[in-house]
This record gives C-alpha cells, structure tokens and sequence, in this order.
C-alpha cells in the first residue's frame, strides 16, 4: 500500500489510525535517512529496506510518499522508486489531498520553523515568526507536488482510490475502509491515534496577514527567488527537513 501526498495533509493523523491497528502495514516516510536509519547503496537496498520497515506481522506493508521522495529516489539511484515496487508487488495506491492549500502551506511553514511535525512531537528548532516567503513557498512547494501526482497517475494509468483531508475530518472511516478493503484486512474495534489536529489561531491570523499582503503587494516577485543551492549541507538539511539554506524555487 503506498499513500501518495503532500505535507501536512493529515497522512500522519490518519496513518495513526492504520498503523495502530497492526494489521494494514506501518506507514511512514520510509524513504529518508531520518526514518530509514541508514543510506542505502542502491535501489534494490532502498525496496528491501523500506518494505522491512513498513510491514506488519500479517504481511501487509504501507509506505507514505511525497514528490520529494521519487525525486529523492531518482537523483541518488537513477530509478523510479515506485515503479519499482510495483513491478516486485502488487501495490494498491491511495491518493491524499487537501483542497485548502493555504492552510496546508501556514501548517507547513510552521512546522519547518519549529520542527514540530506531530502534535506529539517536542519542539527542536526556533521560535514561530511570521514570513510571508516562508508560507509564500511553502503553498507553490504544495501546488507542485499535488500537479505530480495527478501527472503521474494520469499518464501512468494508475488505478487510485482518491482521497480529501476535508471529507475526512468529521469522519476518517471511509479511508480507514479503504485501507483494510485494499488490503484485504478484517478490522473490528474502534481506530486509537495518540495524535491531535494542530491547527489554532495562530494559523488564521496568518491566513489573514498572507491574503492582505498578496492582495497589497501581489505574487510575482516571488517567481524570482533564486534556488537554493544544491551542496551537501543542503542535502543533509532537506533529508532532516531542516530549513534550506538559500532561496527555494517556486516554479
């Protein structure tokens, strides 16, 4: 099962609920040194190590990707990483999106600020400051990974079961079904997640400050930001998802 999407779409409160049943694999970004543990030397390597890490007693295996990953994947082993697991398994997709993507942007800028990527999780980097850059490229960063996917899937003909953040926030069970169903995993008893929404006001102040200053100021000087560069500091913060240094490209 591999989980395709974006950053702060609600995949890690959702793949709460799967993993903490034990029966539908244990989704995570499994494709990174953070949560991997070490650097593979090949492709080959990659898929052993990640399938080890996502499975669960009963056979099942779950994986959540991001357009960065294949990228990721491509740049270091010359393969499509997906396209690869699918030709060793049989490999049901699920695609997670979420419509408000300015929303997802602020809880994305707020996260690589402080380093809280889970409700749970401890504070690691700075304080919270609001920068209209930071949330600037943060929702173009969204946007094009989001246009990937579709891309991918269209031109790829995958068969994909479709998802919103939206549609499931009063109610995960139809995703919860999807991934016992696609799995063919019986499940009975009540979904635990130790995980909480981390939306606040916080996040709608932010909203507010970013749509006044886009209509004040407009959007297109930003196409100009130049890219951050590509040096081994860089890579060892984006495998960290630790703030790059330089400017990232938007488009």
């Amino acid at each position: 099962m591999a989980i395709l999407t974006e950053a702060r779409s609600g995949s890690e409160w959702l793949g709460s609920l799967t993993n903490n049943t034990g029966r539908m694999g244990k989704s995570a970004e499994w494709l990174g040194v953070p949560d991997l543990g070490f650097l593979p030397a090949s492709l080959d390597e990659l898929l052993d190590a990640v399938i080890e890490k996502g499975a669960t007693p009963n056979d099942r295996f779950a994986v959540k990707l991001f357009a960065r990953h294949l990228r990721w994947a491509q740049e270091l082993y010359g393969g499509d990483f997906l396209q690869a697991l699918r030709k060793r398994h049989q490999v049901e997709l699920i695609f997670l999106e979420r419509r408000d993507r300015l929303r997802q942007a602020v809880s994305y800028a707020r996260a690589i600020m402080t380093g809280r990527w889970k409700s749970n999780s401890v504070r690691t980097t700075g304080a919270e400051s609001y920068d209209f850059a930071a949330i600037y490229r943060a929702y173009f960063y969204i946007e094009r990974g989001y246009a990937f996917w579709h891309a991918y899937l269209r031109l790829m003909g995958l068969k994909h079961q479709h998802f919103f953040y939206e549609d499931l926030l009063a109610d995960p069970k139809p995703f919860l079904d999807a991934m016992a169903s696609l799995q063919g995993v019986a499940f009975e008893g009540d979904f635990k997640t130790e995980l909480n929404i981390q939306r606040d006001g916080r996040t709608e102040e932010w909203m507010r400050r970013f749509q006044e200053e886009a209509q004040q100021s407009g959007l297109v000087l930003g196409l100009i930001d130049a890219p951050a560069p590509r040096t081994f500091e860089n890579m060892r913060r984006f495998l960290k998802k630790e703030p790059l240094k330089g400017r990232i490209q938007v488009l």
